[in-house]
């Protein structure tokens, strides 16, 4: 595996992205997948904003095959930081689908209906109990800090 840094940014065999990300896109027609992939990308600059309003820096980021890790191993966050920090992805994503409701509402559109429907869908996956997503780490946060370690290491796996 090969893996080029630039920054805060590490990507992780970033030919290998880069070709089936290209070839993904040359082929979607409908543009469903654009969209969905705009919704994974706001949805992880919610999870990156907040993360710079409670650490005042950059988190490093990992670009990989199956998607985007924020690395923020050995830094010390309260329960309450960790919850507002798993939960702020898919705030975002539902946000957003409200805010496309709202304007279908006024005038439906084919993209429109899809791009309410890549937020809902990206929002609802991640909030899945199931680690790495997003609901694991929400409901991991509410447990002793103790138990929430111990659970991380198996996260891993």
């Amino acid at each position: 595996m090969s893996r080029v840094r630039a920054g805060k940014l590490v990507f992780q065999d970033p030919v290998l992205l880069c070709g089936v990300v290209y070839l993904l896109l040359y082929f979607d027609a409908s543009g469903f997948l654009r969209l969905g992939l705009l919704a994974a990308v706001l949805h992880e600059l919610g999870h990156i904003f907040v993360y710079c309003i409670q650490q005042r820096q950059l988190p490093v980021i990992e670009v990989t095959m199956t998607g985007f890790c924020m690395h923020t191993a050995g830094e010390k966050l309260s329960p309450r930081q960790r919850l507002v920090l798993a939960a702020a992805g898919p705030a975002v994503n539902f946000v957003l689908a409200g805010v496309w409701a709202l304007r279908l509402a006024q005038a439906a559109t084919i993209r429109g209906s899809a791009f309410w429907a890549a937020n809902l869908l990206t929002g609802l996956f991640n909030l899945l109990p199931i680690p790495p997503l997003d609901g694991a780490k929400v409901l991991f946060s509410l447990l002793p800090d103790r138990m929430y370690d111990t659970m991380l290491r198996y996260e891993r796996i």
